[in-house]
């Protein structure tokens, strides 16, 4: 049974719900709880966590960042069946269920992530035993009929980081962007700069402490000159109706 560290009082009564699962569903799934004030070692109870090499006091993963920043994601209940890969590059199966108070604020995650590498050597086994050679076989044209393309045997995983402290979540969000636009941070312009930082914020970077400060290393800015950046976009983003969280939110 994994240890278990301070939480949301509210958060309590789903720790046998979490150890139970974990027993029911076995070593092949992970079940973790996750208080979502604390971003930073949000994962307050992990159970099998060999599934992503989590333990206890880990953070949250920049995809549960965005959807604890993402308007998109206020008035769901979860997200349930996602593809993901583990920092070992095995593909697992996850879901996040939205843990809310009485006032229906988020308080919490409930998340499931499944190590399908048993199923997909089943899949692969099953497909060889019945596997049909017909390519050489001749058929009459009026039995063959035209046949698409088959599709990819899984939908393309979306890029998740199971990072194991806050210092990797940081790193891994702007190794990223860097990777995408192919050059330093520090060397782009200041319309570049505050288009990044647009992007970070609605991940939800900014929820994880440090980042202002890492953030402004890397563009060679002082970290005033970041935060000015961000209330720039929080007061447009309030103009444009989207009721983003002020800027208590951004963690020092």
């Amino acid at each position: 049974m994994s240890k278990h560290i301070k939480m949301n009082p509210k958060l309590k009564i789903l720790i046998p719900v979490v150890q139970g699962l974990a027993k029911i569903l076995g070593k092949d799934y992970e079940v973790n709880l996750h208080d979502v004030s604390m971003p930073e070692n949000s994962l307050v109870l992990c159970e099998n966590g060999h599934v992503t090499g989590r333990t206890v006091g880990g953070p949250m993963t920049d995809f549960g960042l965005y959807m604890l920043q993402s308007e998109e994601y206020q008035n769901r209940d979860g997200i349930y069946n996602y593809l993901a890969r583990n920092n070992r590059g095995e593909l697992i199966k996850c879901s996040a269920i939205f843990i809310r108070d009485e006032m229906k604020k988020t308080i919490g995650f409930l998340c499931i992530n499944y190590d399908i590498s048993k199923a997909v050597a089943a899949q692969e086994l099953v497909e060889s035993l019945l596997h049909l050679d017909m390519e050489n076989v001749e058929q009459y044209p009026e039995n063959s009929p035209q046949i698409n393309e088959a599709p990819d045997k899984f939908p393309l995983p979306i890029r998740e980081s199971f990072a194991k402290d806050l210092e990797e979540v940081v790193n891994n969000s702007l190794e990223q962007i860097k990777l995408r636009i192919g050059r330093p941070l520090s060397y782009l312009t200041k319309p570049e700069k505050k288009a990044v930082i647009q992007e970070l914020h609605d991940k939800g970077f900014f929820l994880l402490k440090g980042a202002v400060d890492t953030l402004a290393k890397e563009m060679d800015n002082t970290k005033y000159t970041i935060y000015s950046y961000i209330r720039d976009i929080q007061k447009q983003d309030k103009k444009d109706g989207l009721n983003i969280k002020s800027t208590e939110k951004v963690r020092i």
